[in-house]
């Protein structure tokens, strides 16, 4: 759920409302099982999760919630459209004319990789595996140089 971690650090770092007024936390998760193995381990599957971030006695401007979660999302999660996400749903509850409490759910899907190592826990496949977080990148061009021979 590192998707859901960096934006909460990203949202407390604007400062939009205190610390302790600011909880997130994911609800229905699901993973749908991929079992496809490549040259840096095995694609296990996809988690996808809602996501909710809380903010109790808002002040600020929405419009600037608004765009600061639309910027982020443009920035570290591009295939959101690939993937069939909703875009953010803001759900506000007035306290007065100027204090809003405010939900911000959202949906993310991140990919669950395995390691195989020697000795591991997973089994699949007729080896072992590790779970071990990490970011597939996945080269769009390349290019190849020999030195020597």
């Amino acid at each position: 759920m590192t998707k859901l971690q960096a934006l909460t650090a990203y949202l407390i770092d604007r400062r939009l409302v205190a610390p302790e007024q600011l909880d997130s936390y994911t609800e229905q998760v699901k993973l749908t099982l991929v079992w496809k193995e490549g040259s840096s381990g095995l694609h296990l599957g996809d988690m996808r999760y809602r996501a909710v971030i809380s903010f109790e006695r808002f002040a600020d401007n929405p419009a600037r919630l608004m765009a600061l979660v639309g910027s982020w999302l443009e920035t570290h999660d591009q295939d959101r459209s690939r993937k069939d996400l909703p875009g953010p749903d803001f759900q506000i509850e007035p306290l007065d004319n100027d204090l809003f409490d405010v939900d911000l759910v959202l949906e993310f899907v991140e990919p669950q990789h395995l390691t195989e190592e020697p000795g591991g826990e997973i089994e699949a496949f007729g080896k072992t595996w590790a779970f071990v977080p990490f970011d597939l990148w996945v080269a769009q061009e390349g290019e190849v140089v020999s030195h020597g021979a």
